[in-house]
């Protein structure tokens, strides 16, 4: 079976082997991401230091080997048939245009522009849901969430019920425009619908959603549900066989498991559970240590603890071993909001750096 997305949070993956398998062929901009919350800063963050876009490693790059791909299935069947008519062919060559445009556009984080190229290919085509859902994910990036809802709304009407894994797609990413909102009980609400749908079709749970599903249920304050999803995220991860990069490399899946497993335990460590969670924090900046999300997070327990040297050690490791550093653990709304850090860590945190 193959996952609920082809663009699921950041990278085009090739398929794969095993119980997470490469996504489906979907006519789409991109993966659907963390909330747009995230700043333009935040997107180019090192995936290793596990800030809130740890999973959008190679997205860009990749879109840009999918041009000649999603080209090749962005016009209904029976089209070729009919191409002898002068009028057909000039529009499949605008539309191919303007959509290999639109997604260099989206690559290079031009997203107005791929806006506005997707709305001249709604013009052209105005009941094909792929170019809805394409503008809608631009839109999600460029932060204006309640126009990309409109169009999520109008793909559902045009999909109908007969493709349930495009319509668990549109979905999900109905689903992210909504966290942008805050709109968390909502958002929560269409990443449920979306998993039904996408198992009734026989699809396999996603990772990088169960990590969204977490992140919506850490807003509601859901801790305890919040972590299992967490959890879930994670294990998938590590089971996922194929997830390789432009090298040859498995970045994506390990960033994966290790960002959603670090979610896991800050929510330990909200639930009370502090000798855990330290366990926990622990044993993942050991795994990656590149991570200066666990740095940090070592830091502000080991400091509520009394354990001042290695507090400073840890801290220290973050901010001179890191490259990504740990200016932005200052910030405590981007901790909290961008983030999200559940509040007791927050409260940690500051401490830390008010005290230190």
């Amino acid at each position: 079976m193959q996952s609920l997305l082809q663009y699921q949070r950041g990278v085009l993956r090739p398929a794969q082997r095993g119980p997470i398998r490469g996504p489906s062929l979907a006519p789409s901009l991109r993966t659907t991401r963390p909330p747009s919350t995230v700043s333009a800063s935040a997107r180019q963050e090192s995936t290793a230091s596990c800030s809130q876009e740890p999973l959008v490693t190679g997205r860009r790059q990749a879109l840009g080997a999918a041009v000649a791909v999603l080209a090749a299935v962005a016009f209904p069947a029976g089209f070729a048939a009919r191409a002898a008519d002068p009028a057909l062919v000039a529009t499949a060559v605008d539309l191919a245009t303007i959509e290999e445009e639109a997604l260099l556009a989206y690559a290079g984080q031009r997203f107005g522009d791929a806006v506005r190229l997707m709305t001249q290919a709604i013009a052209v085509e105005p009941r094909e849901t792929r170019w809805r859902e394409m503008r809608a994910q631009a839109l999600v990036d460029g932060k204006n969430f309640p126009a990309a809802i409109d169009d999520f709304n109008t793909g559902l009407e045009l999909a109908g019920t007969a493709d349930p894994v495009l319509r668990a797609r549109l979905l999900v990413g109905r689903a992210l425009a909504r966290e942008g909102l805050g709109e968390w009980e909502a958002a929560l609400s269409d990443y449920k619908e979306g998993f039904i749908l996408a198992a009734e079709a026989g699809e396999s749970p996603d990772p990088y959603v169960l990590n969204s599903v977490g992140n919506c249920l850490n807003s509601l304050e859901r801790w305890e549900e919040a972590r299992e999803a967490y959890l879930t995220s994670s294990q998938l991860f590590q089971q996922a066989r194929g997830f390789r990069g432009r090298n040859g490399g498995t970045t994506d899946r390990l960033d994966g498991a290790v960002f959603a497993a670090s979610n896991a335990a800050l929510m330990r460590a909200q639930m009370g559970d502090t000798d855990g969670a330290l366990q926990e924090i622990s044993r993942i900046a050991r795994r990656a240590p590149g991570s200066a999300d666990m740095r940090a997070a070592l830091a502000a327990l080991y400091w509520e603890r009394g354990r001042r040297q290695e507090a400073e050690e840890a801290w220290e490791y973050a901010c001179d071993r890191i490259l990504v550093g740990c200016t932005k653990y200052g910030d405590m709304d981007w901790l909290s909001r961008v983030r999200r850090w559940p509040p007791a860590m927050v409260e940690r945190m500051s401490a830390f750096l008010a005290l230190r």
